[in-house]
């Protein structure tokens, strides 16, 4: 798949690279050739004011002599229409008078070619009894080749960017790949993940269910333990398939999260209050400082994550241990953290927690109930209010979570 994608950004990006040098070839060639003619059409023009406010000293001022390399030639027409004389002479063959002769009525600045040769021209009227018009000739041969010289380098150059836009779009395509194959990778563990992770509660409640379907003499009683197992496999399913679909959500962008200003403190002291009884059973003492602390969010939201982030301190506490919340407010900002004193994360394992279905080795484990979700989703809940979330934690001695949102005033 990558090899076919690969293959066509090359060409796409290639492709743009030739056309934009190409087109700044292009660009170049046609300034050149406006800018070297117009040149010419004004040196022209100079000519032919020069020459009417000289009349009187026409015979001077059309001296070939003047003319460098004779690229401007003159042919001088009496009444008649008939050629009075060419300066410089024989600069123009006999058939080339006889066609300059039938354009004695153009008017203004024109163009013409003749035998592989342009030319400029343009007919001015005099008031003398000897000459009546005059032909102002350029020749634009110098320029034609100077025209013709950067034609040849810019399809040289233009030869050479078929390979600079090679190398452009195989280095582009590359750079592009990256996070395709980042997405592409962290997809195919999410699915391997999910997979494995579904496969396990699957094997069990299908044992369960052939157990049942081995005994049906046997009561409800006597299958307790094999009827609460199943239930325990859906329930961990049923959670799964939750975070799934909260994470895909969130991944498509369809997932609203709404805007209303909550008390922070009063969710956190419920949370509190639900975890209690479950710390007892642990033995785990939970102590709150919470100070009144107002923001905009979604107040079902936050309060999930700080449920996933206590349900993961007393989870990873072992009996007896401490985990404490406090809740204040610094600098604008609305400052919890969660601190236990449990078997900590690894400095190995800490830079990726907060990837989907990652857990710790000593962690990656049956007996620990959890999906490997709840930290993705924790960190998209606080991203989508444009908050931070911070770990610290030392293997051993327990984990530190700091999570900041900003106090928007509403």
């Amino acid at each position: 798949m990558f090899k076919r994608t690969k293959m066509r950004l090359v060409i796409l990006n290639s492709l743009v690279f030739f056309i934009l040098q190409n087109a700044f070839g292009a660009m170049i060639y046609f300034y050149m050739h406006y800018s070297l003619y117009h040149q010419v059409d004004e040196t022209i023009s100079e000519k032919k004011t020069h020459l009417l406010g000289e009349q009187e000293r026409l015979g001077k001022e059309l001296n070939p002599e003047r003319e460098e390399n004779h690229r401007m030639v003159y042919l001088l027409w009496d009444k008649k229409n008939e050629l009075y004389k060419i300066l410089p002479q024989q600069s123009l063959s006999k058939a080339d008078v006889e066609r300059f002769s039938s354009l004695l009525n153009k008017e203004g600045i024109q163009t013409i070619t003749m035998d592989g040769n342009s030319y400029k021209y343009l007919n001015m009227s005099l008031e003398q009894d000897s000459v009546k018009k005059i032909q102002i000739i350029y020749n634009l041969k110098r320029e034609n080749e100077m025209l013709s010289h950067l034609l040849m380098v810019i399809g040289f150059g233009s030869l050479i960017s078929v390979f600079i836009a090679l190398l452009g779009g195989i280095y582009l395509a590359n750079k592009a790949l990256i996070p395709i194959r980042k997405s592409w990778d962290k997809q195919q563990q999410f699915v391997a993940d999910a997979s494995h992770e579904l496969r396990t509660p699957l094997s069990v409640m299908k044992l369960n269910l052939e157990h049942l379907f081995r005994h049906p003499d046997r009561s409800i009683e006597q299958e307790s333990e094999t009827i609460h197992q199943a239930i325990q496999e859906l329930n961990y399913l049923s959670k799964m398939s939750s975070d799934l679909l909260t994470l895909a959500r969130s991944d498509s962008e369809g997932l609203q999260v709404v805007q209303e200003p909550f008390q922070l403190d009063e969710v956190l002291q419920q949370i509190v209050r639900d975890f209690k009884a479950l710390a007892l059973q642990k033995q785990i003492q939970v102590t709150a400082d919470i100070q009144p602390i107002k923001i905009i969010g979604d107040k079902e939201r936050v309060k999930q994550l700080f449920v996933i982030l206590l349900d993961n301190a007393l989870k990873y506490t072992k009996d007896q241990g401490k985990v404490s919340i406090s809740g204040t407010v610094k600098n604008s900002r609305a400052v919890v953290e969660i601190m236990d004193t449990g078997i900590g994360i690894s400095k190995y394992d800490l830079p990726y927690i907060f990837d989907r279905y990652y857990r710790g080795d000593k962690s990656r484990t049956r007996h620990i109930e959890g999906s490997g979700l709840g930290l993705s989703i924790a960190q998209w809940i606080v991203q989508s209010h444009s908050g931070k979330i911070q770990v610290k934690s030392k293997e051993g001695e327990g984990t530190q979570v700091m999570v900041q949102f900003p106090i928007k005033k509403y």
